[in-house]
C-alpha cells in the first residue's frame, strides 16, 4: 500500500511481539481441559443433537438378552420393523392397505 510507512510498521510489529500472544477469551486458547469439560457439559445438556453409537449399541445388546430368538439378518435395524417396507412391497404387501384395514376396523 503506498500509503503505509515502513518505520511504523516495523514497529507496529515489534510492540505486537512484545505484548505476546493474543488473548481472544476462548477457554480452548488458554487450557484445552475448560473446553472439554464445557463440551462435556453440553453434550450433557443436550444429548438428543448428539450422535452417540454406543448408545445404539447398548440397545442391541439389551434386545440380544431379552430376545433369545435374535438374529440380525431378520432384524437387521433396531428402529424399522423385522420386516422393510421394501422387501413387504416385493412380497406384496401394500402399507396404504394395511393402513384401510385399520382405519375399517378389520385388522
Amino acid at each position: 500500500n503506498r500509503e503505509t510507512n515502513l518505520d511504523e510498521l516495523i514497529e507496529e510489529v515489534r510492540r505486537r511481539k512484545l505484548a505476546g500472544m493474543p488473548q481472544l477469551g476462548k477457554c480452548s486458547m488458554i487450557e484445552p481441559h475448560m473446553q472439554k469439560s464445557k463440551d462435556a457439559a453440553i453434550r450433557k445438556a443436550y444429548p438428543h443433537l448428539f450422535f452417540d453409537s454406543q448408545r445404539h449399541i447398548d440397545k442391541v445388546r439389551e434386545y440380544k438378552v431379552t430376545n433369545p430368538n435374535y438374529h440380525p439378518r431378520l432384524k437387521p435395524s433396531m428402529s424399522c420393523p423385522n420386516i422393510s417396507t421394501i422387501s413387504g412391497a416385493c412380497a406384496g404387501t401394500s402399507t396404504y392397505i394395511d393402513l384401510l384395514k385399520k382405519q375399517w376396523g378389520m385388522v
